[in-house]
């Protein structure tokens, strides 16, 4: 198999890195990133991949990898994690404010998204600070939110299974929403962090 990171030939250090794949991927990664690059797109023979399906590849006889700077990739992940909080506070008063009214028809649905769209929100503020190399003692406070967080989720999913929704909507307003402000500052900090890098 032939790799091209952007467009240019990469010679893998032996035959062996080059037929594992997961081992050829550790060898990229570390190459782009001494140059400040990640990358963002693997397409084998036409068919673009995620890196998991990448690694379990038997065949192929051309990779090409697209890579970006990790600040411009982490500024942009940032920024679209800011504008997505005001709807997730959103959801999170309008899912509280239908419990209270005694509102269950698509209380399922609604918790499902507002799970998977919290879990994004904290994945991509871990992953930029991981990538921006920020310390924990940096963001004072960050660990303690998100295990309040986490406790107030326990919560929420103990009162869903068993009914008593008038306590998920008190836990989403004065469990989840006033750490979701606070993590929402983490987020700022560190996109104003990503801006401040040369």
């Amino acid at each position: 198999m032939k790799i091209f990171i952007d467009g240019e030939p990469f010679n893998p250090s032996s035959q062996e890195v080059l037929e594992s794949k997961r081992q050829l991927l550790a060898e990229i990664d570390g190459e782009i990133l001494k140059k400040g690059l990640t990358y963002t797109t693997i397409t084998v023979d036409g068919v673009e991949m995620d890196s998991s399906a990448f690694t379990r590849l038997r065949k192929g006889r051309e990779a090409h990898f697209k890579t970006c700077e990790i600040k411009s990739l982490v500024i942009e992940s940032l920024q679209e994690a800011i504008n997505y909080l005001p709807r997730l506070n959103g959801g999170i008063q309008n899912i509280a404010s239908e419990l209270e009214r005694k509102e269950q028809e698509n209380i399922s649905k609604q918790l499902a998204d507002f799970a998977e769209g919290l879990d994004w929100l904290i994945n991509v503020m871990q992953k930029s600070q991981l990538l921006l190399e920020v310390k924990d003692s940096e963001l004072s406070g960050k660990e303690e939110a998100i295990t309040n967080l986490n406790k107030s989720l326990e919560n929420i999913s103990d009162c869903f299974e068993k009914g008593r929704l008038m306590e998920i909507a008190f836990h989403m307003r004065h469990g989840v929403l006033p750490e979701i402000n606070n993590i929402s500052a983490y987020v700022a900090k560190l996109l104003e962090t990503a801006n401040l890098m040369k």
